[in-house]
């Protein structure tokens, strides 16, 4: 009956082997040098549609700066800001009851 060698065995005749093999041809074994990992780019977030009406915004300004264009906002006749109910149409007032328990 064969009888297999163990572990440590097979370990000595390899390393005996790979000497004898590095002593006859020492350019038989090739070592790597390791690659480096790939660097990840740093997250960039997609543009709202808020940003990209903002650049647009921004390139309609700088378009005019350019051309001498002179826009200005348009103004309402009051100081204060008013919300009124005429300013909806089929609102009307309601009357809220306070809570109490």
């Amino acid at each position: 009956m064969l009888t297999r060698p163990d572990k440590d065995a097979l370990r000595a005749m390899l390393e005996s082997q790979v000497q004898e093999k590095l002593k006859h041809d020492p350019d038989a074994v090739t070592t790597y040098v390791a690659q480096r990992d790939p660097e990840r780019k740093p997250y960039t977030s997609k543009p709202t549609v808020q940003d990209k009406a903002f650049d647009r915004e921004l390139d309609q300004m700088r378009a005019d700066a350019e051309a001498g264009v002179i826009r200005k906002p348009a103004q309402q006749t009051d100081d204060a800001p008013s919300l009124e109910l005429d300013d909806y149409p089929g609102l009307r007032a309601t009357v809220t009851a306070p809570t109490e328990w």
